[in-house]
């Protein structure tokens, strides 16, 4: 919605201008017309800077609306995605979303990073080649994104052990 005081400045700036065309009518003296002719032009570019500055408002609005049109469909479709996880515990201390049983469908078996999935965001977790827990007996999983990591014995990755 642009500024109403905006748009009363220019009404205001277009009232006066019109009075002033409207006496400019009534004069005969060269001079006086030109003294009311410079007035009239004067309102005339006051109102066209006030309808300037709604039409900015107006725009700046319609970007905002925009972008929060993208963002809550953007949200709507996380809504909808996240509901096709559920936290699990791996291994003791190694926390991730799991793909729900009913939601795989043609999806491989994956898990998504415990903290992009907080942040709204959907990061599967991959095999870190050559990262292993002090023992040296358990892999690392790492978020590409967040850089987080996880180990988990062998038996329980995706495809190798229990479903959950």
């Amino acid at each position: 919605m642009p500024d109403i005081s905006a748009l009363a400045a220019a009404l205001s700036s277009l009232n006066a201008a019109k009075d002033i065309a409207q006496a400019m009518i009534g004069l005969r003296d060269a001079a006086a017309f030109q003294t009311k002719l410079i007035e009239f032009q004067s309102k005339l570019i006051e109102a066209n800077g006030a309808a300037l500055t709604a039409q900015d408002e107006r725009a700046s609005l319609l970007q905002e609306i925009r972008a929060l049109k993208e963002k809550v469909a953007r949200l709507e479709t996380w809504e909808t995605e996240k509901k096709k996880y559920e936290l699990r515990e791996l291994f003791p201390g190694a926390m991730a979303y799991v793909l729900k049983e009913e939601a795989k469908g043609t999806e491989p078996t994956h898990w998504l990073c415990a903290a992009c999935y907080h942040g709204g965001q959907k990061s599967v977790l991959q095999k870190d080649i050559g990262k292993q827990d002090p023992t040296g007996r358990t892999p690392a999983w790492s978020c590409p994104a967040c850089d987080a990591i996880i180990f988990v014995r062998y038996d329980i990755w995706p495809g190798h052990g229990p479903t959950f």
